[in-house]
């Protein structure tokens, strides 16, 4: 499965700038308020807990970088041209299924 960048931004945008909304009305009675609860399915927090690690990781993987950085160097790294034409095309369907 091809998840596409596109993908990954919408999911973002609809989850991960969320944030609480604070109640401004205030109900004034004599007795103690009784809060309210918000109570997450199993998959709401795993996606939560996934959402977070994906929020943490580095825009950049370094050590990725660096490996492909001594192979090109080396000249060990070759690529077929088909191979990336391929991906890339699969990338824009991919985008454009959304």
């Amino acid at each position: 499965m091809i998840i596409s960048g596109k993908q990954i931004q919408n999911i973002l945008k609809a989850y991960g700038d969320s944030k609480p909304i604070k109640n401004t009305k205030a109900e004034k009675t004599g007795t103690a308020q009784q809060k309210d609860e918000v109570v997450l399915s199993t998959q709401a927090q795993e996606f939560a807990h996934i959402l977070q690690k994906i929020k943490n990781m580095p825009d950049v993987r370094e050590e990725k970088v660096q490996e492909l950085t001594q192979r090109i160097q080396s000249g060990e790294y070759h690529i077929e041209a088909k191979e990336v034409a391929d991906k890339m095309i699969g990338r824009v369907l991919a985008d454009k299924i959304q």
